[in-house]
């Protein structure tokens, strides 16, 4: 078996050359992440329980679906990512160029197709490839979503500066976003059945004074 994978912040950016589906592979990797993480986190005097893994394994889970979301992507010039990039996200060219470092109209020059150094044209598929994750999740991006500080301190942009993986940040965002919404969901769950009080005829009256 040949094997054509670069890891690249973690992640596994291209499947193996091997005959049949790479579905197998994404399950053998992740159980193997699940016994490495689970491993990890019995510590001295851990136990390694069923629960322990359950709970290990849906985190794995869901980093292996991240995962076959983005190779699931056609493979894309830097040019198409940057217009991926744009299309998902929508950050100005200014804070763009902050990003990568470079000038308003280098972003403008990549846009028209001009060669990439291999730097950023690794931060180009990495932040594409975030995006493709978040379009998946059906997250709607706007600036306040851009702007937000989540991953270390760090918005997704500062993320990609900081030449961390913007994928790995984006399946945390997705996560959170969950958790948000199953959060807003149980909240109007349980305020749902509350008798809302009637507005009364002198509602809007000012209170009494007995001195007056």
């Amino acid at each position: 078996m040949s094997a054509a994978a670069n890891n690249y912040g973690g992640w596994i950016t291209d499947a193996p050359t091997v005959t049949g589906s790479s579905s197998g592979f994404v399950r053998i990797v992740g159980w193997l992440a699940v016994a490495g993480v689970a491993l990890t986190g019995i510590g001295t005097g851990g136990e390694l329980s069923l629960e322990h893994l359950h709970r290990t394994a849906q985190a794995t889970q869901h980093s292996a679906s991240i995962a076959e979301i983005v190779e699931a992507e056609p493979a894309r010039t830097p040019s198409a990512d940057l217009a991926r990039i744009r299309e998902v996200l929508k950050p100005a060219i200014s804070d763009l160029a902050t990003t990568f470092g470079v000038s308003r109209q280098s972003i403008y020059n990549w846009l028209n197709g001009e060669a990439v150094a291999d730097g950023n044209a690794a931060k180009l598929r990495d932040l594409a490839q975030a995006a493709d994750v978040l379009a998946h999740e059906g997250i709607t991006v706007d600036a306040t979503l851009l702007k937000r500080k989540f991953s270390n301190g760090k918005t997704l942009l500062q993320v990609v500066q900081a030449g961390e993986s913007a994928r790995d940040a984006a399946a945390l965002l997705v996560q959170i976003h969950r958790r948000e919404v199953a959060q807003r969901e149980r909240m109007n769950a349980r305020f749902s059945h509350r008798a809302k009080t009637p507005a009364t005829a002198d509602f809007d009256l000012p209170a009494s004074n007995d001195h007056a």
